[in-house]
């Protein structure tokens, strides 16, 4: 191995390890709170160090967001591959969407926070990452409406942004309030889920 390689996986294992000890830190105390001190002890680095990987708290958040859209597109991408209508399809990759999120509470916070996005050079992958996402959502929509199982009364870019924004804020709710709804009311959470769902398919099928 030469000495450039050396350092390039030297650099990757430290900036694994800064991102590890920063989603510890994050969720204990809260995204706010946290402090780049407080990172860098659970790194057991100097902040010199640490700053010589991330120039901020921000720039670590973006990171940590950066690795949550990527899976949640991984996990969109094979949720939809196989036989299907388009309608099917979008039905699948919600499903995905919520499983995501009950398998990955943390990960959907880090995607929920920067929906007041910072100013960094990372924030052009994270628009990568949601523009890669809404463009999978249009081409379902398209697909759908091709084979007949989906409404085309409607634009496709609304369709698509619609199912998007319900689908997120039906998953916020479920994250922020779920506990809330299951102890005061005894909503269960997968029927609450599972009834957005039958008002998704019944709002996109197209009459027959």
């Amino acid at each position: 191995m030469g000495v450039q390689e050396r350092k390039q996986r030297e650099k990757a294992y430290r900036e694994k390890s800064i991102l590890a000890a920063a989603k510890k830190v994050l969720l204990e105390k809260g995204l706010v709170v946290a402090t780049i001190d407080d990172i860098a002890a659970e790194a057991e680095l100097g902040k010199g160090t640490l700053y010589r990987h991330y120039r901020s708290k921000e720039d670590i958040l973006l990171a940590i967001n950066e690795q949550a859209l990527q899976e949640l597109h991984h996990q969109f991408s094979k949720a939809v591959e196989g036989a299907g209508s388009g309608l099917e399809k979008i039905l699948r990759l919600n499903r995905s969407y919520y499983a995501f999120v009950v398998a990955n509470p943390a990960y959907f916070g880090f995607i929920a926070f920067f929906e007041s996005p910072f100013t960094s050079t990372n924030a052009a992958v994270v628009y990568e990452m949601t523009n890669a996402i809404h463009i999978l959502v249009m081409e379902l929509v398209e697909l759908g409406m091709q084979d007949g199982s989906i409404r085309t009364d409607l634009k496709t870019n609304l369709i698509a942004d619609t199912i998007w924004t319900g689908s997120y804020g039906i998953m916020q709710f479920i994250v922020n309030k779920g506990n809330h709804l299951v102890k005061d009311y005894q909503v269960d959470l997968n029927e609450l889920f599972e009834t957005f769902l039958a008002t998704l398919d019944s709002g996109l099928r197209a009459l027959r």
